[in-house]
């Protein structure tokens, strides 16, 4: 009697030992092999936790169907740079999985706000949610959030221009444990959302407002004060924030921003004293 691998038990060998060691596309090559290999890659993936496509610059909309209509364990979902991703294909495996914890929607433009519903609605354990340069964010989604949602840690909106004030004093209000907060280059936000930071996230150990222009000394010198857990702050190119704020800062985190003494530093390195020998 010849014995293949799909003679092996599937749940308890297959699935567990043998198949997670390939990536997507080797289970997709399998997959297309023989009807009997369709069966088993198709019951596998309704066990896998975790889907990351960020490393697949030509994944096909037909494949992430057949994804979304067997995966129902997922836990980890990164679908960064997917510009390919619209609302019609993510409904589905969003609404399939309940139980995400992790999702990163980075740079997926072709999206709009309705697509999250289902992820907003349902998936209760949600801790991470990515949407860098997710223009296509608007107000109504962080509202959204903190009304359905109360265990997200880490959030980047990074980019997310539609955004402001208003809804970032709504979402820090609600999300008290959040760890990881990125509001970079969102031009409209001011010292009203660090003040709200600093009430309500005592702990933040990062926070990333790049480019915000319009905070100043004052925003930062209230989450420095009242956030205690705080490891690291981006605030490159905030044109208002100087050393007034940062110098007390800078023993107990990593901040970005250089002091003006580095910039000296690298002068005097750049271009050496010159001796002159003058001769009277």
């Amino acid at each position: 009697m010849v014995v293949s691998l799909l003679h092996l038990s599937w749940d308890d060998i297959i699935f567990q030992h043998i198949l997670p060691l390939l990536t997507l596309q080797d289970c997709f090559n399998l997959r297309s092999s023989s009807k009997l290999c369709k069966d088993l890659v198709e019951c596998y993936f309704i066990t896998i936790k975790e889907v990351n496509l960020s490393p697949y610059k030509y994944f096909t909309p037909t494949a992430f169907r057949v994804l979304s209509s067997n995966c129902q364990n997922i836990r980890y979902l990164n679908l960064s740079q997917c510009k390919w991703l619209t609302d019609e294909l993510l409904y589905p495996i969003l609404n399939n999985n309940k139980h995400l914890v992790y999702v990163n929607l980075n740079g997926c433009l072709g999206l709009s706000t309705s697509s999250l519903q289902p992820l907003i609605l349902s998936c209760k354990s949600l801790k991470s949610l990515k949407m860098q340069n997710c223009h296509w964010v608007s107000v109504s989604t962080l509202e959204d959030l903190a009304e359905h949602q109360s265990n997200l840690e880490e959030a980047d909106f990074t980019s997310c221009w539609a955004l402001g004030d208003a809804c970032l004093v709504t979402f820090t209000q609600k999300f008290k444990k959040l760890r990881v907060l990125c509001i970079s280059n969102i031009y409209s936000v001011t010292d009203t959302t660090l003040l709200s930071i600093a009430s309500h996230c005592r702990m933040l150990e990062h926070l990333n407002v790049r480019g915000c222009w319009r905070i100043t000394d004052d925003g930062i010198r209230m989450v420095g004060e009242y956030c205690r857990k705080l490891q690291s702050l981006l605030v490159n190119d905030c044109h208002y924030i100087s050393e007034r704020s940062l110098a007390t800062l800078r023993g107990r985190m990593f901040v970005d921003k250089p002091h003006f003494s580095h910039y000296f530093r690298l002068m005097n390195h750049s271009f050496p004293t010159i001796g002159l020998n003058l001769q009277i």
